[in-house]
């Protein structure tokens, strides 16, 4: 390689030449190495499997304890049936999702309510109540509904988070009254004791969601601050 100007050669690695410092022209410029693949890594996320382990050990453990200690001092189950139905339901709520290495939101929130149910309804059952169908079964599936239907939306549709986190608040207002509503069939309470003030609460924080939506300016502050 030589110098462009005066004619000089020059040296591999030199910037400019050493006689009349005129910078170095490479015709063929090598390829500059790099520790960085050219495109972005994919989020990868493994399965809790020793996590997942780990916590079916435990509550087995504690299962075979407790019909253990019952059989042994009632020769019947008794109390050892919510400590079991406990149990399952936390396993099927913290653990099973573990099991998996993308457990999907809509399809374990239903059967997290399902599994609720069905422990609602053993307790309903042992303590001779008839509230489950009149009170813990609508609320429960009403809970699901509205839950379910956040995450697809959040999940499935993009560029309107705000108009659908402020319609979640403001569904969760008037899930409060409902809960209130079949308190009062069930029980025979008075109604509007305590739903208002939580109405009013989500109410005026999803009515704050929605107009900020529609403000080009408050929504992109929001966006960027709570990286809706």
């Amino acid at each position: 390689m030589y110098c462009v100007k005066c004619g000089v050669k020059l040296q591999e690695g030199v910037g400019r030449c050493p006689l009349c410092q005129t910078p170095v022209w490479d015709p063929e410029p090598r390829e500059e190495s790099r520790s960085y693949p050219d495109t972005l890594p994919r989020q990868h996320r493994e399965s809790d499997l020793p996590g997942a382990v780990a916590l079916t050990v435990v509550c087995a453990i504690a299962g075979i304890v407790t019909l253990t200690v019952c059989f042994r001092l009632y020769g019947a189950l008794r109390w050892g049936g919510y400590v079991i139905g406990a149990l399952l339901l936390f396993y099927v709520i913290a653990v099973l999702p573990r099991w998996f290495r993308q457990p999907r939101g809509e399809v374990f929130v239903p059967i997290d309510h399902a599994a609720t149910a069905l422990y609602v309804l053993y307790i309903c059952l042992k303590t001779g109540g008839h509230w489950f169908l009149s009170f813990a079964l609508p609320v429960l599936l009403s809970s699901c509904l509205i839950s379910t239907a956040m995450i697809c939306l959040l999940k499935y549709v993009t560029g309107a988070r705000l108009f659908i986190l402020g319609g979640f608040l403001l569904l969760c207002g008037g899930f409060t009254v409902l809960v209130e509503f079949f308190e009062h069939l069930s029980f025979g309470v008075g109604m509007f004791r305590w739903s208002p003030y939580s109405l009013a609460g989500f109410g005026s924080v999803g009515l704050f969601l929605l107009i900020a939506g529609m403000i080009p300016s408050l929504r992109r502050g929001l966006e960027k601050r709570f990286f809706f």
